[in-house]
């Protein structure tokens, strides 16, 4: 028989999942599957459906004899009955019997004699058949099977799978459990002498489905010195080569990426190398090259394959696993157990050991199939064994490992490998997973005219053996376009303008508020073109420009006109979005793949309170005693308000495509007014207080007449006129206070100096009566004093879409990326002051008399004029709460890799302290000389200020919640100054003229702290 090319058939399963386009049969975990030889089984049954006639023919004789034998006893029968000579006696065979016996016994033999004839012949023929078909059957007693890996398109069997017998014609087999995933084996029948042609003309692929994909666990492990692997159980120095040995589940051939991270935060993998050193003046010893990090990505790549673990010296893997022998080995040669994992190797780099950190917990997170897995198996690595370690240039280079294809498609040899999209921060291959069906979605976020994303999409296109080649249908020059995009609805409209000579204005104006409270703005609409820049029939990249065309058409919300860009308010489901649709045709690939791009609005909601300060005497410079007879006596001091009342703010605003700005304070303000309206009493009161509309003035007031700005001068003449009076009587305490003095000074007698100082204490009283009287606090001090903040509450909420760059599932996509922070500036805060003037007043009757009469002669002068001389003490406790939430990651503050991830703590806590020496004359003058106000005013002093400040952020590790305590020192400043200014008006208040003259110096007596002072974490509850 002559040799020839054989073709593998599927024949059990009956209901197989077969391709017969790619010759890929499908088979589920466990089950069996029977494999033939179409020729054989076509040649064999031709010869086979031969016999079979014959057979069938031989049993036609038979039943046609049966049939005439009955015809020639009805005939006999008849004629029997008809009589005459049928009837007559005749000798036959030595009885007597009729005519009509003798003609039927002849028939019979005859026809029977016939009928053994043509059985012989047949038999003949059946001989012959048989003969055929063992000599057939002979002709493929030398077939032998090709049976082993498919890793790749370029696999090619190289020969017969000894296991399977010479001579086999059908094949029922079971992938192995290690097999199970998407990886293909490849069988072929071929004619002993002959090398199998790896065609699919010949023979087929099986695989798995892979439904029940998994990473079971991993293990670390380290060299000896003879480079045989070890578990690793102790701390790792920097440096060391390590494998990390991932098993896993129905995964054969598929592509995993490998995240490691250190308290929640990623370890780069970095490639070293010697960079050239550029100096402006070189030095002898300045070296010419550095060893550096050249390149930086976030993750390790690897692939699931099977690997042998016959040696005993190679890595055992744990019971449980998925282990089997390998498909395609010797058949004198004992099963050679292989087990499914990947396998990563990896150097420990010292650029993972962060200042100041004995050791560090690295931990493998598994990304697979659109899924990723943290898993608990930690290496613990000793950053202090070596601090000047090297790795090799290319240690941890991550390299794309695809040795095993699992997508029957990827066979096919016009097609594209890779479909690599670009928007300038992230790259995502859509082909990244081999397991999946292609993703066909990119999603990113832009604006219209400022913000626009560079797209550039990059394929590895070959199409040289494409299967329509010199058709209309040739995939050369067509495997890659841009067939829609958002900017094609402009250009129509721009060409019907054209056609029809009309204009049309790019300037949107909007129109906000009601019919009365109406406000304008203007826009600017996209009125441009797609900006490509590559050009039609390049199969292998696409470069052009993408943008978000926001709609400026107006818009109202509950029948009221609000900005446009309220439509996009709402970013979650539903927000509109704009599409460039890209369609790529090969065998291989057939995708349209829609680049989407969402606004790129942020919205801002900030809400404040505004709280009270309070302040009381400590310690005060009252020499005289609150007798009962006394008709001023000070009272005892009382917490009282100072500053501000309590307030509550609010705003709201957008800004999009980074130059546009929306604030809605103004009209939201505007609803809760009208709102608050028809509450009555408790919404004016609300606007008042809250809203601080006390003060506003409204266009529907009555305005003054001529007898109220009368009535208005008198009261203001009046005020003057108590002021001088008040003047004259602070003028007067004065005289006597110096006068007091002078006695006191000129005093011989103990009772000259007792009546000396009753006096001073006396006019200290009258002082602090007028003080009340006259509302002149400037004339009394305090030696000590404190004031406290209560606290003061900040809200921000911002809500935004964001690309995703956390490599995962999720990293061809957007995501609402909501963010808020709580805020106490500050919970709490206290100032203590110590008054030097007023101490010296305490301790000495000659210094109350003398700082007395400089007071008030400063009141006289001016309101506002006032010498200082104190020391204050301020210390303010505060903090921060703050979140955040990705609605599509789900990555959020309450995850510490989250927050480590996104450098985002929990909360933080604040303090400062300060202290201020201060000296100081301010001076405030004001003064009428005809119809002419002159007013001047001064400031002359000097300031001494140090501040400390420290914070602690509260957070949480692998060990525990802990605080990360630090503070920083301000330095010491000395400032001085010298300012003067002076006006001239009319009496209406009209400008005459002005001069100025400012003058300081500062003086950094006490550097600054150049870094922080950083303590140790401190751990709230510590787990070993």
């Amino acid at each position: 028989m002559e040799q020839k090319t054989l073709t593998a058939v599927v024949l059990k399963p009956e209901n197989a999942d077969f391709d017969e386009q790619y010759r890929a049969l499908t088979t589920q975990e466990g089950q069996g599957f029977t494999i033939g030889i179409k020729e054989y089984i076509e040649g064999k049954k031709e010869i086979d459906d031969k016999i079979v006639n014959l057979e069938n023919e031989k049993r036609n004789i038979d039943i046609e004899l049966q049939n005439e034998e009955k015809r020639l006893y009805e005939q006999a029968q008849q004629r029997f009955k008809e009589g005459g000579k049928w009837i007559e006696a005749e000798t036959h065979n030595g009885e007597r019997v009729s005519h009509a016996q003798v003609s039927l016994d002849e028939n019979v033999r005859l026809a029977r004699n016939r009928a053994e004839r043509l059985k012989r012949a047949k038999d003949g023929q059946l001989d012959a058949l048989k003969n055929e078909l063992k000599e057939f059957d002979k002709g493929y007693a030398s077939v032998a099977w090709a049976w082993t890996l498919a890793h790749t398109r370029s696999s090619k069997p190289n020969g017969r799978n000894e296991k399977i017998d010479i001579g086999t014609k059908e094949v029922s087999l079971v992938l192995g459990k290690h097999l199970y995933g998407g990886g293909f084996a490849w069988i072929e029948p071929f004619f002993d002498g002959v090398l199998p042609t790896g065609s699919t003309k010949s023979g087929l692929y099986i695989h798995t489905a892979g439904n029940s994909m998994q990473i079971i666990t991993a293990e670390w492990y380290g060299f000896d010195k003879d480079q045989n692997p070890v578990k690793i159980d102790k701390p790792v120095a920097p440096g060391s080569k390590v494998q990390l040995h991932i098993y896993t589940k129905s995964m054969y051939g598929h592509n995993i990426r490998v995240e490691l991270k250190s308290n929640g935060k990623a370890l780069k993998a970095n490639t070293y190398g010697d960079v050239i050193q550029v100096y402006g003046k070189k030095g002898p010893n300045q070296p010419a090259t550095k060893y550096e990090i050249t390149d930086s990505k976030d993750l390790f790549l690897t692939e699931v394959e099977i690997h042998d673990y016959s040696d005993p010296k190679s890595v055992q893997p744990p019971s449980g696993m998925q282990t089997g022998t390998m498909v395609g080995i010797d058949g004198d040669e004992p099963s050679i157990p292989n087990v499914q994992k990947a396998l990563l190797n990896l150097y420990i780099d010292p650029a993972w050991c962060a200042v100041q950190q004995a050791q560090i917990l690295i931990k493998p997170t598994i990304h697979f199939s659109n899924q990723k897995q943290d898993l608990d198996v930690g290496l613990m690595v000793n950053c202090r064994a070596a601090v000047d370690v090297k790795i090799p240039d290319t240690g941890n280079m991550p390299v794309f490992v695809d040795n095993i294809e699992t997508n029957i498609q990827s066979f096919h040899p016009c097609g594209y490998s890779k479909f690599e999209i670009n928007d300038g921060s992230r790259t995502v291959d859509l082909l990244g997973e081999k397991s999946l069906p292609p993703l066909n979605l990119f999603e990113l976020v832009a604006g219209s005219e400022s913000n626009t994303q560079d797209i550039t999409i990059d394929l590895d296109t070959n199409t040289t053996e494409c299967s329509f080649d010199g058709t209309e249908n040739d995939h050369e020059k067509h495997a890659l376009s841009l067939i829609d995009y958002p900017e094609k609805e402009v250009e129509n409209d721009a060409k019907k303008e054209e056609e029809s000579s009309l204009s049309r204005e790019h300037k949107v104006k909007v129109q906000i508020g009601d019919k009365t409270n109406v406000s304008h703005e203007q826009l600017v609409a996209f009125s441009g073109k797609l900006e490509k820049y590559t050009a039609d029939g390049d199969d292998k990249q696409l470069k052009f420009k993408a943008r978000y065309i926001y709609n400026y058409a107006p818009i109202n919300l509950a029948g009221y006109p609000v900005h446009p860009i309220f439509r996009y308010f709402w970013l979650g489901n539903g927000v509109p979005t704009n599409t460039y649709t890209v369609k790529t045709n090969t065998c291989r690939y057939q995708q349209n793949v829609a680049i989407k791009t969402y606004p790129d609005v942020a919205w801002s909601l900030k809400l404040s309170y505004t709280n009270t300060t309070v302040e009381r005497e400590l310690w005060s410079n009252q020499r005289y005693a609150n007798t009962r007879a006394a008709r001023f006596q000070r009272e005892p001091q009382k917490w009282i308000a100072a500053g501000d009342g309590k307030s509550i703010g609010i705003s709201l605003g957008a800004k999009w495509d980074k130059d546009n700005k929306f604030d809605a304070t103004a009209d939201i303000t505007k609803q809760i007014r009208a709102f608050t309206d028809k509450l009555g009493a408790i919404g004016r009161f609300v606007n008042s207080v809250f809203l601080g509309q006390e003060n506003r003035t409204n266009s529907s007031d009555r305005q003054p007449s001529a007898d109220d700005r009368e009535a208005l001068e008198n009261v203001a003449r009046q005020r003057e006129q108590t002021e001088q009076r008040e003047n004259r009587e602070l003028a007067q305490t004065r005289r006597h206070m110096d006068d007091a003095r002078r006695r006191l000074d000129n005093a011989t007698t103990d009772s000259q100096k007792r009546s000396a100082r009753r006096d001073i204490e006396n006019l200290q009283r009258k002082m602090d009566s007028q003080s009340a009287e006259f509302k002149r606090g400037g004339i009394t001090r305090s030696v000590a004093s404190i004031s406290i903040q209560w606290p003061q509450i900040e809200a921000q909420f911002e809500w935004s879409l964001e690309n995703i760059d956390q490599v995962g599932p999720y990293h061809n996509q957007v995501g609402v990326v909501l963010q808020g922070v709580l805020e106490l500036t500050p919970l709490i805060g206290i100032t203590a002051t110590l008054d030097f003037l007023a101490l010296a007043q305490r301790a000495h009757p000659v210094a109350l008399a003398v700082i007395a009469a400089a007071d008030i002669t400063m009141a006289i002068m001016g309101d506002g004029s006032k010498i200082t001389c104190e020391l204050s003490a301020t210390g303010t406790f505060g903090g921060k709460i703050q979140g955040f939430l990705n609605t599509k990651t789900r990555e959020n503050s309450f995850n510490k890799d989250d927050r480590n991830a996104n450098d985002k703590q929990v909360a933080e806590l604040k303090c400062d302290l300060e202290f201020k020496l201060k000296i100081a004359i301010d001076l405030a003058i004001s003064t009428r000389k005809l119809f002419v106000k002159v007013t001047v005013s001064g400031e002359f002093g000097a300031d001494a200020t140090a501040k400390w400040t420290g914070k602690a952020p509260i957070d949480a590790d692998d060990f525990g919640w802990y605080l990360a305590p630090e503070m920083t020192f301000e330095g010491l400043e000395v400032k001085g100054y010298a300012n003067i200014s002076a006006k001239a008006e009319t009496g209406g208040g009209t400008p005459m003229g002005s001069v100025e003259s400012n003058n300081e110096f500062t003086w950094q007596a006490i550097d600054a702290w150049k870094e922080p002072k950083k303590w140790d974490k401190m751990y709230l509850c510590k787990s070993e």
